[in-house]
Order: structure tokens, then sequence, then C-alpha cells
């Protein structure tokens, strides 16, 4: 009797299933695709690929001017542009599951019509966001990281089926495409320096113009009649060598950079959608006369003399006691990093092993030269003693094509010795972060965390893997002068609350731990290395005094590898020295609710 209620349960129920199936299909409110395989995940992904298809033959005619052309059929384009949208799909598709009668498990697959609508709303919500950080990037000056991410939000737009896209206010379609159009066309460029140092080398200074703001960071490419250079140009100028045939060139065309193709596996789906949708190309052409001057001699003076080869006007207020030794103390820096002589770098920094290894890996894998004679710069007191912001240089990085305008900060002990080196943040981000501190007087702890995050920078730079694995340990770091230290804090002393769609803590700990173990593999196998920030926010945390969120986008390019993340830091103040609880990673992050930010941490103590 008990045998025959188990079969008449599973007859029942398979007829239930079989008419929710045919009520499904004949609603005409579905899409659906049904399979049968021994595994029912195998069924199951088959049935979606089947539900796939018919989403794709309902909006094909839609896709016809959004495909780039690839060669398959325009039905088979669309279904790779609809699996693009799956993670969001596949949130939202319903099954149905009946067993067989040869045991094989049958799967049947269903979508509602007005939940393929969510999920295309789900895509601009993601362009929305990526428009809202260009839009801020732009207003900001850092026009490289603007044109990425609007064209990236314009080929995202070549995935939704709609022909023209409005979203939250804003005609994406007409939009995107007029603030690429206008930021491009304002650019200027005007040669400020060009000198031809010999038959096969040149060197040329371009400053860079836009009318809305001050351009702090650009991107530009030019031919060198073999190759495709890029350019990096940092707070209005950009400078970069000709080499071999080039450098006899009596004028040069320099395209805006916008479409960064090395950058599209920072996110999935722009990987994926590359090669399928249309990409809009624009107008970023600008044509730049030169006319070389002959490089005069430079003589290299002795050692103790070194400051009278470099014009040193430094600017500081009150006393600086120690102005000159710094003034001599930098010219003999420069005039190493000009030699590239790492015996003299090991001589001159003996007693100092920290800043021999630091300036030779930075020398060693950036390639840098000075590019001014007359020094302008300014000196600051900080808590271990002056800093000297900023000195002009250029990074070459010849696996990659790469030129980059960088400014460094040279850190002096309070005697004058140099006792440290590193990269800086735009100047118009200095300015920013100068401007801020005025309201609530935080000045001194938002130079720190300004040095801190050169200092991050910096490490990459120069292949620093022990202060890159130390600045994402698990332990709080003491900031301390030049140095960082460990620190155990006690147990629940900070607690991460979930406000949104972030992941769990745990879950961030193990990509972190993941991200290190891969690092030390590509600094020990990439040729060249560069990376950068896209954005950098000092977020001061309300309910807590003198504690401090840092939120970061980190840009990295390596000779066969490319990535962005977000990175954040908790930093607090209340001590002698400042105290770093958390450094939170998350890669290739979009949803801004996804993000981990200040509000997410709470601080007992």
């Amino acid at each position: 009797m008990k045998k025959c209620f188990i079969i008449y349960v599973l007859l029942y129920c398979t007829f239930l299933s079989a008419q929710n199936r045919q009520e499904i299909i004949s609603s005409g409110d579905y899409y659906y695709g049904s399979s049968t395989s021994s595994n029912a995940e195998e069924a199951r992904n088959q049935a979606v690929e089947e539900l796939t298809a018919q989403i794709a033959v309902r909006v094909s005619s839609s896709f016809e001017n959004k495909i780039a052309g690839s060669g398959n059929s325009l039905d088979d384009d669309v279904k790779s542009v609809l699996r693009t949208h799956s993670s969001a799909t596949l949130k939202n598709v319903k099954s149905l599951k009946e067993m067989s009668d040869d045991g094989r498990i049958k799967v049947f697959c269903y979508l509602s019509k007005t939940e393929v609508v969510k999920v295309f709303n789900e895509r601009k919500q993601l362009i929305y966001d990526m428009y809202q950080k260009a839009a801020q990037n732009e207003e900001a000056g850092n026009f490289a990281s603007s044109l990425k991410l609007y064209y990236f939000s314009l080929l995202l737009l070549n995935s939704l089926p709609e022909q023209n896209v409005v979203y939250k206010d804003v005609n994406f379609t007409t939009d995107i495409p007029e603030k690429i159009n206008r930021i491009i066309f304002n650019i200027r460029f005007k040669v400020v320096k060009d000198i031809k140092h010999s038959e096969k080398e040149r060197e040329i200074t371009v400053k860079i113009k836009h009318p809305d703001a001050p351009v702090s960071n650009l991107d530009f490419t030019f031919w060198d009649g073999s190759n495709q250079v890029s350019v990096q140009g940092r707070d209005g100028l950009a400078s970069f060598q000709l080499f071999g045939a080039s450098a006899a060139f009596d004028d040069l065309k320099l395209f805006v950079k916008y479409e960064y193709y090395e950058s599209r596996n920072e996110y999935n789906v722009l990987a994926d959608l590359w090669a399928v949708v249309d990409k809009p190309a624009f107008k970023a052409v600008k044509t730049v006369k030169l006319r070389a001057e002959q490089a005069g001699g430079i003589t290299i003076g002795p050692e103790t003399d070194a400051a009278q080869n470099w014009n040193m006007n430094l600017d500081y207020e009150g006393e600086v006691p120690a102005a000159e030794k710094i003034s001599r103390a930098a010219g003999r820096f420069l005039d190493l990093v000009e030699k590239g002589d790492q015996n003299a770098v090991r001589q001159q920094y003996k007693k100092d092993p920290f800043l021999r290894d630091k300036v030779l890996d930075y020398m060693y894998f950036n390639h840098p030269k000075p590019l001014d004679k007359t020094i302008n710069a300014d000196i600051n007191k900080t808590k271990s003693g002056y800093e000297m912001r900023k000195v002009r240089m250029l990074h070459n990085y010849p696996s990659i094509n790469k030129q980059s305008t960088e400014f460094l900060v040279l850190d002096f002990s309070d005697e004058g010795e140099l006792t440290d080196v590193n990269t800086s943040i735009t100047e118009n981000l200095y300015q920013t972060f100068v401007k801020q501190s005025e309201f609530g007087k935080d000045w001194d702890r938002r130079l720190q965390i300004i040095k801190f995050v050169e200092k991050y920078r910096t490490a990459y730079l120069t292949r620093d893997i022990k202060t890159v694995d130390l600045m994402f340990a698990e332990d709080a770091l003491i900031l301390i002068g030049r140095t960082i230290k460990r620190r155990k804090l006690p147990e629940n002393s900070v607690t991460f609350h979930k406000l949104s769609n972030e992941p769990d803590y745990k879950t961030i700990q193990l990509t972190k731990k993941t991200y290190i173990e891969r690092q030390r593999d590509v600094f020990k196998a990439q040729k060249d290395i560069f990376l950068d920030f896209s954005s950098f926010d000092i977020v001061k945390k309300n309910n807590a005094q003198n504690v401090y969120g840092v939120e970061m986008r980190q840009s990295y390019a390596s000779t066969s590898y490319s990535d962005e993340g977000y990175l954040f830091l908790l930093i607090d103040f209340n001590e002698r020295d400042p105290l770093i609880y958390v450094r939170a990673w998350q890669p290739n992050e979009w949803d801004e609710s996804s993000l981990v930010k200040t509000a997410n941490f709470r601080i007992y103590k």
C-alpha cells in the first residue's frame, strides 16, 4: 500500500509539473528552455542556453547597429551579448525538474519577460555607476580615467537592446558620446621643450590644457615609425623621448587616448563584449610642430658641489635650518639618477641600506630621467623631518611602450639628510586635500595619509614585495616615519558590518591573501610594471574621533597583465603614531553598493 502511495505521489507531481510547464508556455509571458541529462546542472545550463536563444531571437533586430560584425550570424552574436548578462539572469531563472523513465533529469527553465527588463536595468545601473565616476574624474581634471570610463560605459550601452537608453533622467545614447567628444575637442597641446640630444635621441615636453579643469592626468599615444608609444601626462605636463628615425620628425601626431583596449580585462563583462559589440571611433588626433634645439653640454660636478648642477628654487614657510643641506642632498640624488651609476649609489648610501636598495630598485625598474635642471619645489615640515615636493622625472617602461611624467617626493631628516624617495600624487589632488583640511584643521593627518599612499604606490614601482605584503597584513600597522611595524589589536576592537551588497569580511580576507601570492609571482615574472590610482578619497569617520577611511581605485598594468581593484584603508590617529586597522582589497568591483567603505566599520576603544 505504501509503495503504491509513493508511485501515486510521483505521478501526481509529474502531472503538476507538466501542467505548470504547459501553462507557462501557453501564457506568452515567459522565455523558456528545456533539456535532459544524467547531470542536473548540465541539463539546467543547456535549458538556460535555449532560454537565452529565445531572448536573442526576440531582441536581435534591436542589436543590428550595435554589433561589430564578428563573422557569426546576428543571432549568435546577440546570444554572446546576452551571456554577459547571465550573472544577473541566473539569479532570476526558475526551474521545474522531473525524473525521466531512463533515470535522466529533465529540467525546464523559465524567466518572466518582466524579469528580463530587470536584468537589462542591472546593466543600466552599472553604466550609470561608471558614468557618474567618469563625471567626477572629468570635474577633477583626471581626463585619463574619465575618458576610459565614459568609453567603457558606451560599450556597455551597446549590450542593451534599446536604441535610445534613458536611465535616471540621463540619456546615455546622446550624452556619453557628447562628453567624450567635448573632452577631446578641448584638449590642447603646446610644445614647451624640444631638445635634440643626438641624431637618434630627442626629448619633448608638451603643456596640456583644457578650459574646464587643470589637466591632472591624461594619456595619449604617438607612432614613432615602428611602435605605438603611450605617454602619461600629469599636472598639465607630459615629457617623452623620440628614438631612432623618429628623432628627425618635423611634426608629430598625438592621439588622445580613450579606448583602453589593454584594460578591457579589468571588467569581465567588457572582456566578453569587446569583440562583439560595435566600438565607436572618435576624432582624437592633435598635431604639434617640432622645432628642436641642440642640447648643451652638461657637466656633472664633484659630489660635494652637486647642488651647483641644479638650480634649486625651494619654497618654504618660516625657518628651515637644514635648507642648504637639503638642497645639496637633493642635488647629489639627482646626479646619481642622471648618471645611472649603480656603484655610485651603493657608495653614496652605504650607511643606509634601506635607502640604498630603494634607490637602486627605483632606477632599475623605472629607468628614471630628471627633466629639469631648474628644480621648483616646496619644502614642507613633516613629522620626521622635511619633504621636498615635487621633482619632475620621466619614467620609461619599454615592454609596454609607455612613458610617464612623474613627480618625486624626497624625504629628509631634521639635519637635511635624504631618508626616503617616493612618487607623488598629482598636484591637483594634493591641493584638493589641502582645501579639505581647512574645514577640519587636520592637515597633519591628511598629509600622513597622502605619504602612506605614495609609499604604497612606490612599493609596486620598486617591486618591494615585503612592504606590499606588510601593507596587506591582517595585523594592525603603526606608521613611524619611513618605517612600518606590526601591532596586535585587542579582539573585537574593530568590527565589520554589512550595510548593502558587500561580501562578508572573511571573503575579502581570502581574496587579499590570494592577491599577495599572485603579486609575488608577478613581480618576478614581469619586465615592466606600472601602477596608478584612478580615484583617491579621504573620508573622516563621523562617529569615531580622529579616524579616517581612505577609498581608492587602483589601476595596474604590466608586460602581459593588467587589472583594476578597489583598496580601502581605515586609519586611527588617536595615538602618537598613526595606526592602520584595516586594509580591504576588492578586485574588479564596480557595483558601488558592493564596495567596502568607512561606514562598514565600528571601533570600540
